[in-house]
């Protein structure tokens, strides 16, 4: 079997969704490529977390051809390949429908840095891209576009993606993006939350990993 280990690793962050409250059911995808091969690690469209060993993950190529797997990858794999063609330093993507950060998406408002810990993670505000069913022709080219440089966006009426050299990265930003949603609608409640500038965003991300920790 093809990436044994990255594919249990795979399962796992999809299963690790679920525990967060991030999916239910068959919901979101995991998705990770293997540097050395430049294999793609998806897990497969439609099936239960809890029902699924590693040897269930699918492995495709970066032009999305079937290397090893017996189902249907992410009918959106077409969109986290895309993802990591636009940004070769980012090897792993996680998409939920974690209903705070989901709520911002569907009034087509960005999540703003409102929490440090936010800020190490993102760096800059969460964008929205335009709401696209999968068969649009801008399915595709808005979340990229929208997503820039960034490590974070919202697909318009539907859910987040967030995105990370590593799949740690990409489920702690999972993580993180949904606390600070629901921190900063709960604060929007008791008064007007305060928010991190530009620049404020930009110098917690850049301590955070580069000077921060065991470093």
């Amino acid at each position: 079997m093809l990436l044994e280990s990255l594919r249990a690793d795979l399962l796992l962050a999809a299963r690790s969704l679920k525990e967060f409250g991030l999916v239910w059911m068959a919901g979101g995808t995991v998705c990770a490529r293997d540097p050395d091969s430049g294999y793609v690690v998806v897990t497969p469209s439609g099936l239960d977390y809890d029902s699924l060993g590693p040897e269930d993950m699918v492995v495709v190529d970066m032009e999305l051809n079937l290397i090893e797997g017996e189902y249907r990858p992410s009918v959106a794999t077409n969109l986290w390949t895309a993802i990591m063609k636009a940004r070769p330093e980012i090897h792993a993507v996680v998409h939920s429908h974690s209903p705070y950060a989901t709520a911002f998406s569907v009034i087509d408002q960005p999540i703003p840095i409102i929490t440090e810990t936010q800020a190490d993670w993102f760096g800059q505000p969460v964008p929205v891209a335009p709401y696209a069913h999968l068969e649009d022709d801008h399915f595709v080219s808005a979340p990229v576009e929208a997503l820039g440089d960034g490590y974070g966006v919202l697909l318009g009426q539907h859910g987040p993606i967030t995105i990370g050299s590593t799949l740690h990265d990409a489920l702690e930003r999972a993580v993180t993006l949904e606390e600070a949603a629901k921190t900063y609608a709960v604060s929007r409640l008791l008064g007007k939350p305060l928010e991190f500038t530009p620049e404020q965003s930009r110098r917690s991300f850049e301590y955070y990993h580069n000077r921060y920790g065991q470093q």
